[in-house]
């Protein structure tokens, strides 16, 4: 089989696609932007009593920053060379309560797209070792969040229940699946 030389220059210095690296780098932004938005969620619940409800949202707020650091080694283990990206300042209005939880849902469809975009480009440019490294890491582990992040919402739009037993039931269920991930 011949490989063409474009192919063995291109695989020498890095075995990433462009596009799909400029797509990983743009997600490490995205991924320390969501740490950030879920810190803000946590401190929101902090100074109104809430601890169990900051206890979640800091959990949330750590596994954003994992996301960031498997792109991160990622990229590295693929010898692609970058400047690591800026993130945007979080300015965001909390409406009440329910409203975290609402934007927590959306914040976590948009990252579902975003993955989807860099699986899309993966597959274009038949970079199948990225490819599945994403279907296997990110796609899974995404899949995942925007699935809890619709139960939570269930469970806080819930009118008869107060905001001491959400808390509760939303930060029990969260620590299980963790343990259970473990």
């Amino acid at each position: 089989m011949n490989v063409s030389n474009e192919t063995l220059e291109k695989r020498r210095k890095s075995a990433i696609g462009e596009k799909t690296a400029e797509l990983l780098v743009r997600q490490i932004s995205h991924e320390l932007y969501n740490h950030a938005l879920y810190r803000t969620f946590a401190n929101y619940f902090a100074v109104r009593g809430l601890d169990k409800l900051e206890t979640y949202y800091i959990g949330r707020a750590d596994e954003e920053i994992e996301h960031h650091e498997w792109i991160v080694d990622r990229l590295n283990y693929a010898d692609y060379e970058y400047a690591y990206p800026a993130v945007a300042a979080v300015e965001v209005e909390i409406k009440d309560k329910l409203d975290t939880f609402v934007q927590t849902v959306d914040k976590e469809i948009e990252t579902t797209e975003l993955i989807y975009e860099i699986v899309n480009a993966a597959k274009e440019e038949n970079d199948w070792e990225t490819f599945n490294w994403l279907q296997e890491t990110l796609v899974d582990e995404q899949t995942e969040e925007e699935h809890i992040s619709r139960k939570y919402l269930k469970v806080a739009s819930q009118e008869d229940v107060d905001w001491i037993t959400i808390a509760e039931t939303v930060l029990t269920d969260y620590e299980e699946g963790q343990a259970a991930d473990e």
